[in-house]
């Protein structure tokens, strides 16, 4: 009874360990690909253990494991409840429609419930196998390098940072080594061991790995002392046109200065750069662009045209004027940089003048650039207040706009080596409206509506005279903002409609808001933007967001009458249309999770097949050398069962198979008796006798009153682990 008592405190720490390090391997792939649901994902993992610890019959297992799997796919895709006839239905078609999918080799149409059932089961699939290794073969070995490797590899070619994941599974692995360890020579010596035996055996291991983990952490570490493998490693197999930046490395994510060259990949980054105090959400402007090369965009020639401006003063920006309510925010820069953030539309900025002597504001008239100035001089401020005033665009005036009015030629400035197809294809998305604002918002919503998907890691470059718009509309289509942005301007351009590049930041994360509705917004890295601002005659410059999953900061007043049909099913539709916008972030964590983990799949073929690779060659390994880890599973499955007739028949068909399998090859014809005896003859005994003794007069003369089931089982266990050697 100590024993079992025990054993089974051993297992439970076996299976906790197990949990904590499984968890890092789930971590990563929940990060990369942006899947929700952790936690649930978790409770799978610790349900499946727990089903091993107390080692329930395998029908009830299934039954427990498939039907969290069931209730999983119900809660998440559907509204209906798994008891239901309803979820019953949803299950069924869901299986049915993907197996036919499969049968008929269509991969890629496999749907995003099917793929979350698939990747349950091979969590189900791992932790039945990590079972094995540490109930039967008493080791972790494998399970602890592969999984160092996977965090590895994944820290080393993606944007995981696995340093402190690789201590924490480093430093696990280790104790549970030790414990399997001191497990296999207590085995081997066949006596029970009292528990302050086993703990004098444990602890000095335990407190050797703790030390040299803690020192290892403290102290100091060395500079790498080679440069980063990746970009080679992507140029060597042909893939620096289409993954590494322009200068031969992936950039950051960030506010940059240069945009003569877009394209390539970026890497996220979620560093804070500036902490807002706002009443409203929105997006904050930096500057504008005019001029686009094919590559990407630059000033005009004459674009350096600065006025200095007092704190006082109303700046001039050529938006249109805002509502009569004025709202204010304070933001505070945590980096420094050489421009102050514009809300739409700002009419003043103000800054300490105790601590900024003779503070001004420059104005770039071309770029509507801000920065401030303090005795003549560029400064970095700490904090700034902003005064503005919010436009609400007329939808009637938006809809009876179909003349362009006064035209800039910087507006309308396109390469002459712009390819025809652009504006081809700008002629064919608005050649059925009528208004400057409807074609606008038609090739608004093109993008969202023709697969083009956003992604920062595989974004091309173009290669040299190819032209960066055409590229993404035509071949790509898929890219970040710049791509989005800038393909609309273009083709903006490419039909009369005068369209300006816009930069800044998005409307980042809120933190946090007070009593008196004052929101508190973090901007990071990750958040900076750029979208578009079309002319229309008689309203002025509008904002518009083409990019994928991001909401445009237009606020428009439908101020018309709705009792024309034709009107009010326009209006009915522009209204939804923008309630779609509104809840296409919202929606998304739930409704495509496991879309990302595709997205995933496709983004790391490589190393998912470099997986399967090796999986693969463990598979076979495990497969040529089942004749050296069979029999022990076999003993293992067979130690805690009850000895009687069943058991003993099916332990006794084991054996012969396991003889078979050595080499011991029964003839044709050969009676189990005689076959009896070269078996023993081969290993020196005489128990492969005894045990076809008690065999056939089970089986024969239906008797098994004299059978000793004891002394069975341990000539059975003592043939089986001869068959090892």
């Amino acid at each position: 009874m100590k024993r079992d008592l025990m054993g089974n405190i051993e297992r439970i720490i076996y299976y906790a360990i197990i949990f904590f390090i499984l968890r890092e391997w789930l971590q990563p792939i929940m990060q990369l690909t942006g899947t929700g649901y952790f936690g649930w994902f978790s409770v799978f993992m610790g349900l499946c253990l727990i089903i091993n610890l107390v080692a329930l019959r395998a029908v009830i297992s299934w039954m427990l494991k498939l039907g969290y799997i069931a209730w999983f796919i119900t809660y998440v895709y559907s509204d209906f409840s798994v008891f239901s006839a309803a979820g019953m239905q949803f299950l069924g078609q869901e299986l049915s429609g993907n197996l036919a999918v499969l049968l008929s080799g269509e991969w890629a149409k496999v749907s995003d419930p099917f793929r979350t059932s698939l990747f349950f089961i091979l969590i189900w699939m791992l932790i039945y196998l990590i079972h094995h290794w540490v109930t039967v073969r008493m080791t972790i070995f494998y399970f602890f390098v592969l999984t160092v490797f996977f965090i590895a590899t994944l820290d080393t070619f993606s944007d995981y940072d696995g340093s402190v994941a690789i201590v924490k599974v480093v430093l696990l692995g280790l104790i549970m080594t030790a414990l399997l360890f001191v497990k296999r020579m207590i085995t081997a010596t066949g006596t029970a061991i009292e528990w302050h035996t086993y703990i004098l055996y444990v602890t000095p291991v335990i407190l050797l790995v703790g030390a040299a983990s803690i020192i290892a952490v403290m102290l100091p570490k060395a500079e790498p002392q080679w440069p980063d493998p990746i970009p080679y490693i992507k140029g060597v197999t042909g893939q620096a046109e289409n993954g590494i930046g322009v200068n031969g490395a992936i950039s950051k994510v960030g506010y940059g200065n240069n945009d003569s060259q877009l394209g390539g990949p970026f890497i996220p980054d979620d560093t804070v750069v500036f902490q807002i105090d706002t009443p409203s959400k929105q997006y904050w402007r930096v500057e504008t662009k005019d001029f686009y090369t094919s590559s990407g965009w630059e000033n005009s020639a004459d674009a350096n045209v600065d006025m200095i401006l007092q704190l006082e003063d109303e700046i001039p920006l050529s938006l249109p004027e805002g509502k009569e309510v004025v709202q204010r925010a304070v933001i505070t820069p945590l980096l420094s940089y050489g421009f102050l953030l514009q809300p739409y539309r700002t009419t003043n900025i103000g800054f300490n003048r105790e601590q900024y002597p003779n503070g001004e504001l420059r104005f770039n008239v071309k770029t509507e650039k801000l920065s401030a100035l303090s005795n003549k001089q560029n400064v970095s401020l700490y904090e700034y207040a902003v005064t503005y005033s919010q436009p609400q665009y007329s939808y009637t005036k938006l809809k009876e706009t179909t003349t362009f009015g006064e035209t800039d030629a910087r507006f309308l400035q396109l390469p002459e080596s712009l390819p025809p197809r652009v504006a081809a294809l700008a002629e064919e998305i608005t050649g059925t409206h009528t208004s400057i604002y409807d074609k606008a918002r038609a090739i608004e919503s093109y993008f969202r509506r023709n697969g083009f998907k956003y992604d920062i890691k595989d974004v091309p470059v173009p290669a040299e005279g190819q032209d960066y718009v055409d590229q993404f509309l035509f071949e790509t289509k898929y890219g970040y903002c710049d791509n989005f942005s800038t393909s609309m301007v273009v083709m903006l351009r490419s039909i009369g409609i005068q369209a300006r590049w816009v930069k800044g930041f998005a409307s980042g994360t809120e933190v946090g808001r007070n009593n008196e509705g004052i929101r508190t917004y973090e901007i990071t890295n990750n958040d900076a933007h750029s979208w578009v601002e079309a002319y229309i005659d008689g309203v002025g410059w509008m904002p518009f967001e083409p990019t994928v999953g991001f909401t445009s900061p237009a606020q428009i007043n439908y101020d018309i009458e709705t009792e024309a049909p034709d009107v009010g099913e326009q209006l009915q539709e522009e209204q939804q249309l923008q309630q779609e916008k509104q809840k296409e972030l919202a929606e998304q964590p739930k409704k495509t999770s496991s879309t990302q983990v595709g997205s995933f799949i496709i983004s790391y073929k490589w190393l998912l097949l470099l997986l399967v690779a090796a999986a693969t060659f463990a598979s076979i390994i495990l497969f040529t050398r089942r004749q050296k880890w069979l029999p022990k599973m076999y003993v293992q499955l067979n130690r805690n069962k009850p000895q009687n007739v069943q058991t003993f028949e099916a332990s006794y068909m084991r054996l012969l198979k396991q003889l078979e399998l050595c080499g011991l090859h029964r003839a044709t014809g050969q009676t189990l008796q005689d076959y009896a005896k070269q078996v023993d003859a081969h290993f020196e005994t005489d128990k492969m006798r005894g045990l076809t003794d008690a065999y056939e007069r089970m089986v024969y003369a239906e008797s098994n009153e004299e059978i000793d089931f004891t002394k069975m089982k341990e000539s059975w266990e003592y043939l089986i682990n001869r068959t090892i050697g």
